[in-house]
């Protein structure tokens, strides 16, 4: 083997590497971000009450919100470490606002799809999710409730959140869900 096929050789193995490479680093990214929105739209969920409380209970109105941002932007920026997540109350209430109008939207969009599916375990998880995050009850009251054990309560959770969040941030949570 001469000079030139050992270089072009060589040059065939670097570019093959380093496109494994950058696939690896791409689909890491799509794994972070698919756990990034997973998180918020569990934080979302828990903090549901919490978040209408603190837009039933601010000094701004909703005529002052000008719904110049779109829900998903904001949704994505939640955890953002570069500080820009600390800004006015009113700001602050104006976001809140459109996230929940959105999530209120996308969860009679999953009641929907719960009840038109003709499997008895999504209008069950529907009815956990209403229990759960919306009348704030504790695990054991939903179980009981259900007369469900816990297991099937965590695992009913589980799918709801991924569900909501293939909802919530419309495509890229569905291309994940597919992959699962």
């Amino acid at each position: 083997m001469d000079k030139a096929e050992i270089i072009k050789l060589a040059t065939e193995i670097g570019i093959a590497a380093a496109i494994k490479h950058i696939e690896q680093e791409k689909n890491k990214e799509i794994k972070s971000r698919h756990s990034k929105r997973l998180y918020n739209t569990k934080l979302l969920l828990q903090n549901y009450n919490v978040l209408k409380d603190h837009c039933e209970n601010s000094i701004s109105n909703l005529q002052e919100i000008t719904h110049t941002e779109k829900a998903i932007d904001i949704l994505d920026s939640l955890d953002s470490s570069d500080g820009t997540y600390i800004e006015s109350i009113k700001r602050s209430t104006t976001r809140t606002y459109i996230i929940l109008a959105h999530i209120d939207v996308m969860m009679e969009l999953y009641k929907a799809y719960c009840e038109s599916s003709n499997r008895p375990e999504e209008t069950r998880r529907y009815r956990v999710m209403q229990a759960a995050y919306i009348d704030d009850l504790k695990m054991t009251e939903v179980c009981k409730q259900e007369n469900m054990d816990r297991s099937t309560y965590f695992r009913d959770i589980n799918e709801i959140s991924q569900k909501l969040s293939g909802f919530i941030f419309g495509i890229d949570g569905l291309s994940v869900m597919r992959q699962r």
